[in-house]
């Protein structure tokens, strides 16, 4: 299955025909990404069926009053698992709903946008209205609107996301000009300057830089970016160790020093920086959190590393270094 056929610029009905298509046995899930990846504006028009969707059944005989005779027929049999039940006639349905529902497009109203942060000794859950779940970890921070389509932007620290499966919609996070998107996945996601990285526990998910092609990361692998550069690399990771940091643990394997830096500073309560002679040191084992003061002194008994402390900052260097 490919890009459907509509006229290029009815990104409308474009969008409805993609939302009509989700339950086909062969949705082309990688067709479908590289439509909402093709123009800024596809995920706007997108978002906002799927935002409609909710509020379509209640103009059910509106809708089926407007469509060709026998498209529905009164002994028809309408899902009720899933509220999409207007695109279960001919796909050439899709025009009609899209002219009844562009004009509402524009005059959809955003979700509430609520700040949340946790300070250096809380954790937070969220609960999402649609039953997905969010643990954002401490001295973190993000942004989310709450709507049909969940949207959060990332601002600092961590959180681990519990995402409920659902075709119908894309939970999209933002951070430092990269898009975590999926439908239904477990995964942790942390954000320093210049940083970003993602772990998977179950699912798959897609991440790209703002208006690029995306990479896709399923359960047991990680994605580290520089968000600067671009430079991305995918690895495997043991996905029980996936947010490892809720039980109180942070778990490696094999993973850069430089890295590790971004998770001491979120509990150490400041920067952690590493000399670039030793930024490369990978770190394996299991560290304990507790209150954050022994991770450093933690670090100094793995690795041939000490720490200094100057003007709030802890900076790693090498055990020989003055």
């Amino acid at each position: 299955m490919t890009v459907p056929t509509t006229k290029e610029g009815d990104m409308t009905a474009q969008a409805a025909e993609w939302h009509a298509r989700l339950d086909a046995p062969d949705m082309d899930w990688d067709a479908f990404a590289a439509w909402l990846d093709a123009h800024p504006a596809h995920r706007d028009t997108y978002d906002a069926i799927a935002m409609l969707d909710a509020d379509i059944g209640d103009q059910r005989d509106a809708i089926l009053a407007a469509l060709p005779a026998n498209d529905a027929a009164d002994g028809d049999i309408l899902p009720v698992q899933r509220r999409r039940w207007w695109v279960g006639g001919a796909i050439g349905a899709v025009a009609v709903i899209a002219a009844m529902i562009a004009p509402q497009i524009a005059t959809v109203t955003p979700a509430r946008t609520v700040a949340y942060r946790t300070g250096p000794s809380e954790t937070r859950q969220i609960d999402l209205k649609d039953g997905s779940h969010i643990l954002l970890d401490r001295n973190s921070q993000l942004q989310l609107a709450d709507g049909a389509s969940p949207r959060v932007e990332m601002q600092r620290g961590a959180a681990y996301f519990d995402v409920r499966h659902d075709p119908a919609r894309a939970f999209l996070i933002q951070a430092d000009g990269y898009e975590v998107r999926d439908i239904g996945t477990k995964f942790d996601l942390a954000v320093a300057p210049a940083k970003l990285r993602v772990a998977v526990s179950d699912g798959r998910l897609t991440i790209a830089p703002m208006g690029g092609s995306g990479t896709t990361v399923t359960a047991g692998e990680r994605i580290d970016v520089a968000t600067g550069t671009g430079e991305a690399r995918v690895v495997p990771v043991a996905a029980a160790s996936v947010g490892s940091w809720r039980k109180g643990q942070l778990v490696y394997q094999d993973m850069p020093l430089a890295l590790v830096a971004t998770d001491l500073a979120r509990y150490v309560g400041r920067p952690v920086e590493v000399d670039p002679t030793i930024g490369d040191l990978r770190v394996s084992g299991v560290l304990a959190i507790s209150d954050g003061a022994g991770l450093v002194q933690q670090i100094e008994a793995l690795l041939p590393v000490k720490a200094v402390a100057a003007n709030g900052i802890v900076r790693l260097v090498g055990s020989g270094a003055r």
